[in-house]
């Protein structure tokens, strides 16, 4: 699928201080919906990615080529249109190199790559609902070091309690974005919560992007674990993020130096499962985010799901490959595509839902009730 980029210079966007961009979908047209394309996995409730229902558009801030300068973006998918549109706010200009890197991370977060085009259409054979649906790439993150953050978010906690986490990560990401060098404790902090003007049509204003490997390097595990509420996870967090800095381990190989085959899968998996806290369900998810489907993450919310839906009494992971092989190589895909379809008949579509409600969309969730904190 063609990632070749157009601007959009007109002179109403330059007099609103922005620019917009254009991805192609090729081939994909058939196959891509961006409502489709976003809200089927948690990660799209999860700060700083926001889902305007009325427009359809996602925004987010994304990152410049430098790596740490950042810049507010809204993705939308104009009917009848043929390109994405990727609308840069504030900005009279970003460089050719800067255009692209945010290209690449949009053309990630919504899959767009070729083999994303190849992979959607042979599940689409061997599920033909998913087809109808237009389902089959599920969201992920526009960088993979946010997917294996996220991914630990998830594990041993709320719902309610991994939005908050991430939320929590990107005020701090913007309370530190001006610190550029020396080791960060809670006391050289600015603690200030003054945000980011922005325009008034604008539903969101950011607090500050999810922070990268080279940001959270700069601070203490005391500090992560207390001022963003991760506790144990806060460990695990900074030790990923030191490792990618001083190169002990090679992010770059997930997905780009090694072939995404089945001969490659249990290496990166090997490769996961060597850090602390990626057990089996985050080294899985990790593998959904690069684009291995084989392995389903399991959890309680899957036994759940199984014996809910599929009648199974006690639900071992024999069981989950038993239901689920058939659509090999795609096995989480097929299961995400009915936890999908689960949360929607439960909660209505998750497009719609207004953000205060994300809290809510867990299988074990009883509406009028609450979930506690």
């Amino acid at each position: 699928m063609s990632k070749e980029m157009e601007i959009n210079s007109s002179e109403e966007e330059r007099k609103a201080h922005s620019m917009t961009l254009y991805i192609p979908l090729g081939e994909g047209r058939s196959t891509f919906n961006l409502e489709n394309a976003v809200c089927n996995h948690g990660f799209f409730m999860m700060a700083p990615n926001v889902w305007i229902p009325s427009t359809k558009t996602l925004q987010r801030p994304l990152r410049l080529a430098d790596s740490s300068t950042s810049i507010l973006t809204s993705i939308s998918h104009p009917h009848n249109e043929n390109s994405i549109h990727v609308h840069l706010h504030h900005t009279e200009y970003v460089s050719p190199k800067d255009q692209q890197v945010i290209l690449d991370q949009v053309a990630r977060m919504l899959r767009l790559s070729d083999r994303d085009e190849m992979d959607v259409k042979h599940f689409h054979q061997l599920q033909p609902k998913a087809k109808t649906m237009r389902f089959g790439r599920i969201f992920r993150s526009p960088s993979i070091f946010e997917d294996m953050v996220k991914s630990i978010l998830l594990c041993n906690c709320t719902w309610r309690r991994t939005l908050d986490m991430a939320q929590a990560l990107c005020e701090l990401q913007f309370e530190l974005k001006d610190h550029k060098r020396g080791r960060m404790t809670g006391d050289s902090i600015n603690r200030s919560k003054t945000k980011i003007n922005v325009d008034e049509e604008l539903e969101y204003y950011s607090l500050g992007n999810f922070p990268n490997s080279m940001e959270l390097n700069v601070l203490d595990e005391e500090t992560l674990r207390n001022d963003c509420n991760l506790g144990y996870r806060a460990k695990i967090i900074i030790e990923l993020a030191r490792s990618i800095q001083n190169g002990e381990f090679p992010l770059n190989k997930f997905g780009k130096a090694l072939p995404l085959d089945a001969k490659s899968m249990p290496k990166i998996y090997k490769m996961l499962n060597k850090k602390r806290g990626f057990g089996p369900f985050a080294c899985a998810n990790v593998l959904m985010c690069i684009g291995y489907y084989e392995r389903i993450p399991t959890d309680t919310e899957t036994f759940r799901h199984i014996k809910e839906i599929h009648g199974r009494n006690k639900v071992t992971d024999k069981d989950v490959k038993e239901i689920y092989n058939k659509y090999a190589p795609f096995q989480c895909m097929a299961y995400w595509l009915e936890l999908c379809e689960y949360y929607q008949l439960k909660f209505g579509k998750l497009s719609e839902l207004p953000r205060s409600k994300y809290h809510t969309i867990t299988g074990s969730y009883k509406l009028c009730t609450s979930i506690p904190k």
